[in-house]
């Protein structure tokens, strides 16, 4: 009798253990699957932060390429005029000197 009190309890203790181990496998597969998901929402919204990002480099670039233009346009004007400046500025020096390789005072005043 005692004997099969003994076997009994073992036979619930082996139940019980069963049922530990299948609610343990049930627990991994449930902390496996949460884990997934978790990384599966982190890619999504990693990817939409590189969206944005990229979306605002894109733009930034973009601004940073309209300065550019507008400063070398700027320049170029700038280079533009002295160059007509200088051109002038050479034509009135060689006016100039051919002026006064003029000795005759009324052909100086034409």
């Amino acid at each position: 009798e005692t004997l099969q009190r003994i076997v009994s309890t073992l036979a619930i203790k082996n139940d019980e253990i069963h049922n530990f181990i299948d609610m343990l496998n049930h627990t991994i597969k449930n902390v496996q699957v949460n884990s997934a998901n978790a990384i599966s929402e982190l890619d999504e919204e990693f990817d939409g932060l590189y969206s944005i990002l990229d979306e605002m480099k894109g733009s930034m670039a973009n601004t940073i390429q309209q300065e550019e233009a507008r400063k070398i346009q700027a320049l170029q004007d700038q280079l533009s005029q002295c160059s007509n400046a200088l051109e002038s500025s050479e034509e009135l020096l060689e006016l100039a000197a051919q002026s006064l390789d003029i000795k005759d005072p009324v052909e100086f005043l034409k």
